[in-house]
C-alpha cells in the first residue's frame, strides 16, 4: 500500500469533541494496538501491516499533532494528553483488551497507559486490559 492509499483507507474519530484523529484498522483476531514514534505517524507500520493483519485485528491511530490527525496550534500537547487520547480512542472503538506495539515517542505514551492500567488493577477497578 502506498502513502496515498494509506490515507484513503483510514478513518477518523473525534477527540475532545473537536479534533479529528486519523486511524487505520484491519484484520481479525486479538487486537494489536500500534502506537507510532516521533515525528511520524501510523504510516510507520506500513511495511509490517499486511503480515501483522494475518494474525491480528490491527488499530493504529495518528496521535494528535501527527500524521493525518489534527494539529491544533494552540494546544497543550503532553504525554498525559496523548495517553488520554489512546484511552478515548479505545473506548470509542469498544476495545476492552489488546496487545500493544510501540516505539520511540509511542513508548513514552505507552508507559503512561501502562501506569494507569496498573493503578486501576491495584484499585480493583475495571477498564482497558493490556495482554
Amino acid at each position: 500500500m502506498n502513502f496515498e492509499d494509506w490515507k484513503n483507507a483510514g478513518q477518523f474519530i473525534t477527540y475532545k469533541n473537536q479534533h479529528q484523529i486519523f486511524y487505520q484498522e484491519t484484520g481479525s483476531g486479538e487486537t494489536l494496538l500500534l502506537i507510532h514514534g516521533f515525528p511520524t505517524a501510523s504510516w510507520d507500520w506500513n511495511k509490517i501491516w499486511d503480515s501483522l493483519a494475518e494474525q491480528y485485528h490491527l488499530v493504529a491511530p495518528d496521535l494528535i499533532g501527527f500524521g493525518f490527525s489534527d494539529k491544533p496550534k494552540r494546544y497543550n500537547y503532553s504525554i498525559m494528553d496523548q495517553a488520554d487520547l489512546i484511552e478515548d480512542f479505545l473506548e470509542k472503538k469498544k476495545i476492552r483488551r489488546a496487545h500493544i506495539l510501540a516505539h520511540d515517542y509511542g513508548d513514552t505514551v505507552l508507559q503512561e497507559v501502562l501506569a494507569r492500567f496498573i493503578d486501576r488493577k491495584n484499585e480493583g477497578k475495571n477498564g482497558f486490559e493490556i495482554q
